[in-house]
């Protein structure tokens, strides 16, 4: 049976040329070979759809076709990958404004910003500190020193000589398009070297030969805000990598890793502290010196307090952005003495004279 053409490229029999075209690019784009390498069932389709564009595409074969079903040999003879009508030489500049560039920038080594030659931002740059638990409730003003990449001061960042004279590109002789074959795909691209200009503004910088930007190292200053957590980012802008061809810089990220510490506890903005009483501080009741991220502060053990009591006080904890501050809780632990000593052991016995059971009624 002759082939539909219009169902292979998926257009009606009234479809224009523009609709013809359009429907073969989006087609040929999907099937080619070099896109599909290995795939015969690809391949085949992609000389079918070939082989159906090169018969509506042309108004005397297309008016045969229709009349007929069939133009001369060609149709059963079919287009082949690599050859036949319309296939070697497969030109992807005849797609217009359409460019493989993007799928393919790692064959020029360049991305659409370098293809055109307009200013691109400088990358941005991520740095880890370590910092200790105090410093991240209360905050603090450090200095680090950093690595990154500064805007070239011999050139200004245009990375050509000032006194140089402009010359024509050697890559692309002067036209600011290249033209590469891979496969069976031919297309040609913006010269990444002059980006499309026909020529170079002079000679390359000798500094920073011609990349316009140069390794330094700075020592800067970072505010850490009061409560940052553990793993939180600052923005530092400006501080990344210089632009290229008088872009912006990129910005400089700063990773916090928070030491952990001896006594304190951070739970989102809450401190916690465990505190060890003795048998008569908790039976007893007693007024107990502690350490607060303030420095030293009193609690009162109210009597017959129970190991595990959780006491709290208010705005002892984190600073939170809008001025308030978490709260800080005490758990008590009761510490049992030392049983060694004869008298602590005697003193013991005569306290289970006077001692409730705690147990009682427990397996009733």
């Amino acid at each position: 049976m002759a082939k539909d053409y219009y169902e292979i490229l998926g257009v009606s029999r009234n479809a224009t040329q523009e609709e013809i075209k359009k429907a073969y690019r989006r087609l040929a784009r999907k099937y080619h070979p070099d896109l599909n390498p290995g795939d015969k069932q690809a391949e085949e389709k992609f000389k079918e759809i070939q082989e159906a564009y090169e018969v509506l595409s042309d108004p005397k074969k297309r008016a045969q076709y229709d009349r007929f079903g069939r133009v001369g040999d060609f149709a059963s003879s079919g287009a082949s990958a690599g050859s036949g009508p319309g296939f070697e030489g497969f030109d992807f500049s005849d797609f217009g404004d359409f460019s493989f560039g993007d799928i393919f920038s790692e064959i020029f080594g360049t991305g659409a910003a370098h293809r055109t030659g307009r200013p691109e931002r400088g990358e941005d740059l991520t740095y880890s500190i370590t910092i200790p638990f105090e410093e991240a409730v209360k905050g603090n003003v450090i200095k680090i020193k950093i690595s990154r990449l500064g805007k070239c001061p011999r050139c200004g960042g245009t990375g050509y000589e000032s006194s140089s004279k402009p010359t024509v590109c050697p890559n692309c002789g002067g036209t600011g398009r290249i033209t590469m074959q891979r496969g069976y795909l031919k297309f040609s691209s913006v010269c990444p070297v002059c980006h499309g200009t026909g020529h170079l503004p002079g000679e390359k910088c000798k500094q920073c030969n011609g990349e316009g930007r140069i390794k330094v190292f700075e020592e800067i200053k970072v505010r850490i805000p009061p409560g940052v957590k553990n793993g939180g980012r600052l923005r530092i802008p400006g501080k990344g990598n210089a632009g290229r061809r008088g872009g912006p810089p990129g910005d400089l990220y700063i990773i916090v890793n928070v030491l952990p510490h001896k006594f304190f506890v951070r739970e989102g903005d809450d401190i916690y502290l465990t505190l060890p009483i003795t048998y008569s501080e908790a039976a007893l009741g007693a007024s107990v010196e502690i350490p607060t991220i303030d420095g030293k502060a009193k609690v009162k053990i109210p009597p017959g307090t129970p190991s595990g009591k959780k006491l709290r006080l208010r705005n002892k904890g984190v600073p939170r952005p809008d001025g308030t501050r978490g709260d800080m809780y005490i758990e008590v632990k009761i510490v049992p003495p030392d049983t060694k000593d004869v008298k602590v052991r005697e003193l013991l016995k005569n306290l289970t004279k006077y001692e409730h059971n705690p147990r009682e009624g427990l397996y009733e």
